[in-house]
């Protein structure tokens, strides 16, 4: 997978890049609205394979690379986590609470369903509470799950689309087996499925290797019945290139998000008329995304606002996009400053400093007193403490440096990269010991 889609409101849609960007589009007005990243509320490397929006339009991202789905505010605070920590000594982890190759997911009422793309799996579908419990799996079909890649909501029937055993199954929310959608020869490896809108559902189809003839974006009836693509295969406007993911807005438009060229890093967003007809390309590659991107930064720039948020939107921008340089660096700081006096228990802010004193204005000391005061403000302990032993190590104090990362690895929520940091806490005990 690489990345999501996914609608947002009337006009609105979600686009999360593969590495954990987070772009919101207006269809309406201007291209992009607000952006954020997982980091650095988060750890700096993700893998994102879905995307969603929930009822109270928060956002979720399923994170393959650690084994989550995280829940996310459109201002890119972190509320939840779902999901057990994976031991990445076990090659397939299939226990309930973990999501293993987590890789579509699904808001249903107060709770979220999780599709998890392993092979054999008995835990390829779960389902989690609003806040990221873990509440149950779905049964699995004899001989487990054959990599569950898809999940729609379909006139109240939950339909899971299973690659491997080329099958989408439907089940009731509550998990009981209902039986099948038969799918046309063509249909034979569906890998991602989206209610239309209109009782019937989008499809995409996985290719069996890279030498298979394309395909484009499938509409099939509630019952299977399949005319033809909706959005045939091709490069050209109007047709999709190795698509990924369809999102659906209340109206019945459409987002397709493709492959112009057949692999990542370019992706092409293209917006469908409910019947299939083209009616713009939203973004036609990453050179039409950062331009697009370069005038919101520019638009938030030239805001005149002193409120927390336009502050934080600002040293932003300064810190992560505008070059790095110390001119820019200090800009941030000061914006960081500033939102943090307008609004002093302001998370993402103390974080945002903190991460800038630490690693790109090299001040170890100040760095920890911004940790320090964003587990005041709610921040994970576990987490900042590890990125405490860290401001530690850099300013050389290797003892204190052991005893907080000790104290995070045993904290009761371990920080996410709990085995990485294990190691590290073993390279800090040689290190001291040389």
């Amino acid at each position: 997978m690489f990345g999501g889609i996914a609608a947002r409101g009337a006009d609105g849609i979600v686009y999360a890049t593969f590495e954990g960007t987070v772009v919101l589009l207006d269809l309406e007005g201007p291209v992009v609205t607000g952006q954020f990243a997982v980091y650095p509320s988060g750890p700096p490397r993700v893998h994102v394979s879905a995307c969603a929006v929930a009822r109270d339009g928060s956002i979720l991202l399923a994170d393959a690379h650690h084994h989550r789905v995280r829940r996310f505010a459109p201002d890119g605070r972190q509320i939840a986590l779902l999901g057990a920590l994976h031991n990445p000594g076990i090659q397939q982890q299939d226990m309930a609470g973990v999501l293993d190759e987590p890789c579509a997911v699904l808001p249903v009422g107060d709770e979220i369903l999780v599709a998890c793309g392993g092979l054999g799996e008995e835990h390829g579908v779960q389902v989690f509470g609003d806040g990221g419990e873990y509440r149950r799996s779905f049964p699995a079909p004899a001989g487990g799950w054959k990599r569950a890649q898809g999940l729609a909501e379909v006139e109240g029937a939950i339909w899971v689309a299973e690659t491997d055993a080329g099958a989408v199954r439907v089940h009731a929310p509550d998990g009981t087996p209902k039986g099948r959608v038969p799918l046309h020869p063509e249909l034979r490896r569906p890998f991602r499925v989206k209610a239309d809108g209109y009782g019937g559902a989008f499809l995409l189809v996985a290719p069996e290797s890279e030498e298979s003839e394309p395909f484009g974006v499938a509409r099939i009836a509630r019952d299977g019945t399949f005319d033809g693509w909706t959005v045939p295969a091709g490069e050209e406007p109007g047709q999709a290139l190795a698509p990924f993911d369809v999102a659906v807005l209340p109206d019945g438009r459409f987002v397709v998000a493709d492959l112009p060229y057949g692999r990542p890093p370019e992706v092409r967003l293209q917006l469908f008329s409910s019947d299939g007809r083209l009616i713009e390309t939203v973004l036609e590659d990453t050179a039409d995304l950062v331009a697009a991107q370069r005038t919101w930064f520019e638009a938030v720039l030239a805001r005149a606002g002193r409120d927390a948020a336009t502050l934080y939107e600002q040293a932003r921008v300064h810190h992560y996009h505008a070059g790095a340089t110390r001119g820019h660096l200090e800009e941030a700081r000061r914006l960081y400053e500033g939102a943090i006096a307008a609004e002093p228990g302001f998370l993402l802010a103390r974080l945002g400093l903190g991460t800038l004193l630490q690693r790109g204005l090299e001040e170890p000391a100040l760095a920890e007193v911004q940790y320090r005061a964003a587990m005041d403000a709610g921040g994970v302990e576990g987490d900042l403490l590890a990125r405490i032993a860290e401001c530690r190590h850099d300013a050389g104090d290797l003892d204190g440096a052991i005893r907080l990362l000790q104290k995070a690895i045993e904290s009761l929520r371990p920080p996410e990269g709990y085995h990485d940091l294990v190691e590290e806490l073993g390279d800090y005990y040689l290190e001291r010991d040389r």
